[in-house]
């Protein structure tokens, strides 16, 4: 095959546009074809041996995939089913009450977002997918912050149309962090680390529920992608998806795997902050969403991210001869890599768009 011939797969990581080459038959490298399931249930026990088993099972999915299933939560499905019919009728009202809480009037980068918003893949008319964000607030009672609040000014934008919709999203938030709060123990325990080990640099963590839109694909729209190619910034990920399969997983040959919904599970992926303090031993796997399935789709991902305050550095375990100290602040570089993925908001007036490199040019251009 010439170099003309090759095909490759494009996406964003990292904050720049990268390529990954399709590899099949003698090319091909040895790499995952399918999404590991992990009872996770054990996290759950008093006995340290059990959660250790657990923790086991998660390093060696992070290493090898960087995504798995857990299955056997503790967040009962009622919560879980409450929350989509929220999304439903949140997503349901007229488009001027969305507008009214539209991320762009929102410092923090929280709020609405109407389709076609974000272009994570540069082709088609942008992402396929309309959201609303919100996250970690100080300001909000529902919270408990013992955090001073920088300011008096929320940072979550709630809809006036939509009056219990702010407290639903809370149960479900509550409940989701607790769990979170579980992995984020369990990633330590992967790592030979203390199981507490990030507890002081997560005592008030960046997180966020992400709820999502994605009207079916017609078919013959090629160029459309519910949300294109991307790795996360976050230390990890919990999606919650519903019954219409979409979710894709890039694996070394550049070839999408399925990540289908399944019962009582989350979909658990590790971020790029978390790979970053772990010298790329935990993967943060490429992935998009490609709804063909005709039908409408609603997931909500939580984002789990450590304080904003936290520096932190590759952690003891994944340290390598001749590694420099280089602590890296937690909130800059969530902020950095949020604004970089909406460059088109009111923040960034007056600054040039993004500069995106092609690995399979070596091309750099302005703009996504």
């Amino acid at each position: 095959m010439t170099v003309s011939e090759q095909e490759y797969v494009y996406y964003h990581a990292g904050g720049l546009r990268g390529s990954r080459p399709v590899l099949r038959g003698s090319a091909a490298k040895e790499t995952f074809d399918s999404i590991p399931i992990i009872d996770v249930s054990g996290l759950f026990s008093t006995d340290i041996e059990k959660r250790k088993d657990v923790a086991t099972k998660i390093g060696k999915a992070c290493r090898e995939v960087g995504f798995f299933y857990a299955e056997n939560h503790d967040i009962p499905d009622a919560v879980i089913e409450e929350t989509f019919k929220t999304v439903k009728k949140f997503f349901a009202m007229p488009q001027e009450d969305k507008m009214e809480v539209h991320l762009h009037k929102n410092a923090a980068l929280r709020g609405y977002e109407p389709l076609f918003e974000t272009k994570m893949e540069g082709i088609g008319r942008g992402d396929m997918k309309e959201a609303f964000s919100m996250g970690d607030d100080p300001c909000e009672p529902e919270q408990n912050s013992s955090t001073p609040p920088p300011s008096s000014a929320p940072q979550n934008s709630w809809p006036k149309a939509y009056p219990s919709f702010r407290p639903k999203v809370y149960d479900y938030y509550i409940h989701v962090l607790a769990f979170a709060r579980k992995l984020m123990q369990a990633f330590a325990l992967a790592l030979d680390l203390p199981e507490h080990y990030f507890d002081e640099a997560t005592s008030f963590p960046m997180v966020g529920v992400r709820i999502l839109h994605y009207p079916p694909q017609e078919r013959h729209e090629a160029t459309d992608i519910g949300l294109g190619a991307h790795t996360d910034y976050t230390f990890f990920t919990l999606v919650q998806q519903e019954s219409v399969a979409a979710l894709q997983v890039l694996n070394a040959n550049g070839i999408w795997i399925d990540a289908p919904p399944k019962p009582r599970t989350y979909v658990v992926n590790v971020g790029d902050f978390l790979s970053l303090i772990t010298n790329g031993t935990f993967k943060s796997t490429v992935h998009r969403v490609l709804n063909r399935s005709g039908e409408e789709r609603y997931s909500i991902p939580f984002f789990f991210s450590p304080n904003k305050e936290a520096t932190l550095d590759v952690v003891p375990t994944c340290k390598k001869e001749g590694d420099v100290e280089k602590g890296v602040n937690a909130g800059q570089y969530y902020m950095e890599r949020l604004r970089a993925a909406r460059w088109k908001h009111p923040s960034n007036e007056g600054k040039p768009a993004p500069e995106v490199q092609d690995i399979a040019t070596g091309e750099v251009r302005v703009g996504a």
